[in-house]
């Protein structure tokens, strides 16, 4: 981990908003963010996302989009 406030931090998700952007976290007592929320408008409709960190160390490090009616803290189903 670095001395800086801020990490790199990419997200992956199904909409364009969330293809492969990559953003600067700050790091919350000194770790990573496990989860991030970020919300946008859109037409005076507030619309959420949720990302949840990928195992992966290396910057910028990985979040992938978290469906709606996903169990908390499951592991995302990728096919080998």
């Amino acid at each position: 981990m670095s001395h800086s406030a801020t990490y790199r931090a990419v997200l992956f998700g199904p909409n364009p908003i969330a293809a492969g952007t990559e953003v600067e976290l700050e790091y919350i007592d000194g770790h990573y963010q496990d989860v991030i929320v970020l919300e946008a408008v859109e037409d005076t409709e507030t619309i959420t996302r949720t990302y949840q960190r990928g195992r992966e160390t290396d910057e910028p490090i990985p979040y992938r989009f978290v469906e709606e009616d996903a169990e908390p803290n499951s592991e995302a189903d990728v096919p080998n």
